[in-house]
């Protein structure tokens, strides 16, 4: 019964389903899908649905195992409070896409110092970290909103992962009508 590695994945939060991006990790260390999901969901129920949670899967040689949770990424975090779909290409040496307040990193940070690696990390330290993060995401980091920001709470949260879905397919759109004009 010994361990036979440590796997890291992220999973949706209380919405786990039997999936391909789940499978490959699960599937070759002969651990079910259906009851990791099961296991999974029960344990983040009272957990906001699709929080993409960081999980650590320690599998043993018996086909047992047991996996620890963590909180969703600082980058999920900052692109959720700024309400903006991605992060600049540019980082800090274009303009900004978005802005948060220092009251926002605090509780970032007051959330992410419940991950076991960030036990006992002053909270000063957290907060500048996530200030780093945020400059090279190129989100401006204020004491208030700056006014070019100061609408940004107009738009749902949920309207996100739309608004990525969309620059994705933008995305693809340009490459391959880049691809067929070089021909």
């Amino acid at each position: 019964m010994s361990i036979i590695g440590r796997f890291r994945m992220i999973v949706p939060a209380a919405t786990a389903k039997p999936s391909p991006s789940i499978g490959q990790a699960l599937g070759p260390l002969g651990i079910n899908m259906m009851t990791f999901c099961k296991e999974f969901n029960a344990r983040t129920a009272k957990v906001r649905p699709e929080v993409p949670i960081q999980v650590t899967l320690v599998p043993r040689s018996d086909r047992t195992y047991k996996f620890m949770m963590r909180t969703p990424q600082v980058k999920w975090f900052l692109l959720r409070n700024a309400r903006v779909p991605n992060g600049s290409a540019l980082g800090d040496a274009g303009p900004p896409v978005g802005n948060i307040t220092l009251k926002e990193v605090y509780h970032i940070a007051l959330a992410k110092r419940l991950d076991p690696p960030f036990v006992g990390v002053p909270l000063r330290t957290m907060c500048m970290s996530i200030m780093h993060t945020a400059r090279a995401m190129g989100i401006k980091v204020s004491r208030e909103l700056l006014p070019e920001f100061s609408k940004r709470n107009d738009q749902p949260v949920e309207t996100l992962e739309e608004l990525r879905k969309q620059l994705r397919l933008q995305n693809k759109a340009g490459r391959k009508g880049g691809k067929g004009a070089k021909k």
